[in-house]
């Protein structure tokens, strides 16, 4: 059995920090963001515990259960992914870092049909990761709810990347807007990810529901890819 496809179009980094300054509950605005036509959530939540981060993406499973389909992937840790499904989670997999997990290990850990992505802002790094689902790249522009990340790649950079992946869907990152998903559509980016846009939104669900509009708007405007 093989992976699931991932899905194309927004692609929501849920970050329990980002979303407690904004007052909001991590697993509502998952929620919200899946009806507005998200399409993927990755659950991020850097200072938390173990146990609060597999407590947090069971509740965000939960959301997702109610909200329609979407895929849900876990930041970095395979071992939360793999608690979170042992209490009847539905967890599609991780997205692991390039300090994290190697690619085959966390494939071997979570199976065949895990939806696994990793960070890799660099064509080689993209090329040192051939078993992964699809490539993270950014980021795009610089931005503060990862002060860490490496130089802006720009969306050059980013159509090096996606040259890079052969094929591969690149999940571009970094700073995104709805106005920058032409631009993205034009480098050959699968899905733009977001963080802040959505999640320190007033609204998170409308945030969202622009964002979607803006990625279909730029598929009419430039044609399927």
């Amino acid at each position: 059995m093989s992976a699931p496809a991932l899905p194309g179009g927004v692609y929501l980094v849920l970050d329990a920090d980002v979303c407690a300054r904004a007052g909001h509950h991590p697993a509502q605005v998952a929620g919200a963001a899946v009806r507005a036509g998200v399409g993927t959530v990755q659950v991020r939540a850097k200072r938390a515990s173990v146990r609060e981060l597999v407590d947090l993406t069971v509740a965000v499973a939960d959301a997702l259960r109610l909200a329609g389909p979407a895929a849900l992937v876990v930041d970095d840790r395979v071992d939360v992914a793999l608690a979170a499904r042992s209490r009847g989670a539905s967890v599609d997999g991780v997205h692991v870092g390039q300090r994290d997990l190697e690619v085959d290990d966390a494939r071997a850990l979570l199976g065949a049909d895990a939806l696994i992505g990793v960070s890799a802002a660099l064509p080689e790094h993209v090329r040192a990761a051939p078993g992964a689902d699809h490539v993270g790249s950014g980021p795009v522009r610089l931005t503060p709810t990862k002060p860490e990340a490496g130089p802006a790649l720009g969306f050059d950079g980013l159509r090096r990347a996606v040259d890079a992946a052969a094929g591969r869907p690149v999940v571009a990152i970094g700073g995104l807007t709805a106005s920058d998903a032409p631009a993205l559509r034009a480098a050959g980016a699968h899905a733009m990810a977001v963080v802040s846009a959505v999640c320190a939104a007033a609204d998170p669900g409308a945030a969202a529901a622009a964002l979607v509009a803006a990625w279909e708007g730029a598929l009419v405007a430039g044609g399927a890819r």
